[in-house]
């Protein structure tokens, strides 16, 4: 009997124990999943967004709509989708025009709404085919968002989720951050929430006040979820796709073989899908990796599988060897052999590589004959008068409010030669910028695109300047 009494009271004891651990650890989040974290962050982002209905009829040059504020064509690409979940409501609501707008267009990059536009997509979104289309494509984007800092090695769930809110500010931003919450911690795999977080303060974007609040916020609503936890990690079982790398080999202008191809978050089907582009689509691809192409396509960037793509041999830039003559004039010679310049009107037309070099020019009383190999972008200048390019588009607004990394115009959080070429592309019409792109590029600080730019960078790279932009 005594046995039995000491049996029941130690279970009684590891029972309290039990309760009492349990108790002191009401939020238990050491094994995170996917879908669980996503849930966090899309809680987080759409308390600073806001609401099913929300709409923004003009931010910064296009609408933005719904509970995580999809700007331009992600505003497109939702209210598309709630078109497609009900579309005798979603005509009905929106009205013929508009309604056949959503379902046909290609680009919103400057699409503003008015008043009865506003209240007639509000009535959309804010209905139930509305609230599925919001509620699944938000899933998608924030878990791809995650899965994105997972394949940089970031394991602990705090720091993924707010890796997460920051990706909602830019993808540049975000990638910036984690590169600095590594640096602290010693590598991707040891960031924490806190790394994440001081990061997050450091970085250059926060100087803007909105920035560095809702940072805060974040940061302190996670903690008291008890996301601070350094050992609170995803959940194992979740699956994401093994990091790819990627070279600019294979970079050029290709066109869509596929009858319609998903572009992803990230290289690997595991990804949400950003849009779709039709068969015969001209896309630009920036880098190869495996069987994966990092792309742009009017204002998305996303992955798409190689296998449906074709490169576009007389579109692309091949490698070319172009003469190059400079002719130095206003010379007056003597009766001897030698030439002495006396005043000298130098005119310089070149067709040049751009590299990460800067070639310095001298004055000379010779007349010189060189080669130059043309790789990624050709740039027309003349000394006495420069020569710019600008977009057709005379409607883009570049504002400096959406700049993350000037120069980066990739949004990949570093300044590369592949953001020059990017560039050169739009300036001749190849590719189509988002707000965060026009804000990078515009490296002058003019509020205007040129070649300018295009140099701007090139001169960084090369280190003949040292900060960008310049004024």
């Amino acid at each position: 009997m005594l046995k039995r009494i000491s049996a029941v009271g130690v279970s009684c004891v590891t029972a309290l124990v039990l309760m009492l651990s349990t108790i002191a650890s009401p939020t238990n989040v050491s094994a995170v999943t996917l879908e669980e974290m996503a849930s966090v962050a899309i809680d987080c982002i759409m308390s600073h967004e806001g609401s099913y209905g929300s709409i923004n009829p003009n931010d910064c040059g296009a609408v933005s709509v719904g509970k995580l504020q999809w700007h331009a064509d992600r505003a497109l690409t939702v209210m598309r989708r709630a078109c497609q979940i009900d579309p005798s409501f979603a005509a009905a609501t929106l009205g013929s025009s508009l309604y056949n707008e959503v379902m046909s267009a290609s680009n919103w990059n400057y699409r503003t709404f008015s008043s009865s536009e506003a209240n007639a997509a509000s009535a959309l979104l804010a209905s139930d085919c509305g609230i599925a289309a919001q509620d699944a494509q938000a899933n998608e984007d924030v878990q791809g968002y995650i899965i994105t800092a997972q394949n940089m090695g970031i394991t602990d769930a705090g720091a993924l989720v707010l890796y997460a809110d920051i990706y909602n500010f830019g993808c540049g931003i975000a990638a910036r951050v984690a590169k600095r919450a590594a640096s602290y911690a010693g590598s991707y795999s040891a960031v924490t929430l806190e790394n994440m977080y001081q990061a997050a303060l450091n970085d250059n974007f926060s100087s803007t006040s909105a920035f560095v609040s809702r940072a805060k916020m974040v940061y302190n609503y996670l903690c008291n979820a008890g996301y601070g936890n350094a050992s609170v990690t995803t959940d194992t079982t979740t699956t994401t796709t093994p990091a790819v790398q990627f070279t600019e080999d294979g970079a050029g202008t290709y066109t869509v073989t596929a009858s319609l191809l998903n572009v992803r978050s990230g290289p690997g089907t595991g990804y949400s899908i950003v849009t779709t582009i039709p068969n015969g689509a001209v896309i630009t691809v920036t880098a190869t990796g495996g069987d994966w192409a990092a792309i742009t396509y009017d204002s998305f960037e996303g992955y798409c599988s190689l296998q449906y793509l074709a490169l576009c041999e007389d579109i692309s830039t091949p490698e070319t060897t172009t003469t190059v003559t400079e002719t130095t004039t206003a010379e007056i010679e003597t009766t001897e052999t030698t030439t002495t310049s006396v005043s000298e009107t130098e005119t310089e037309t070149e067709t040049t590589e751009i590299t990460t070099e800067t070639t310095a020019y001298e004055e000379t009383t010779e007349t010189e004959t060189e080669t130059t190999t043309v790789t990624d972008v050709t740039d027309t200048t003349a000394e006495s008068s420069e020569t710019e390019t600008t977009p057709s588009n005379t409607n883009v607004i570049v504002n400096s409010a959406y700049a993350s990394v000037y120069g980066d115009v990739n949004c990949d959080g570093e300044v590369t030669v592949a953001d020059a070429v990017l560039l050169h592309k739009y300036l001749v019409g190849a590719v189509s910028f988002n707000v965060e792109q026009l804000a990078n590029a515009d490296c002058s600080l003019d509020s205007v695109l040129t070649t300018k730019d295009v140099t701007v960078i090139m001169q960084r790279l090369s280190g003949y300047i040292t900060a960008l932009p310049i004024v």
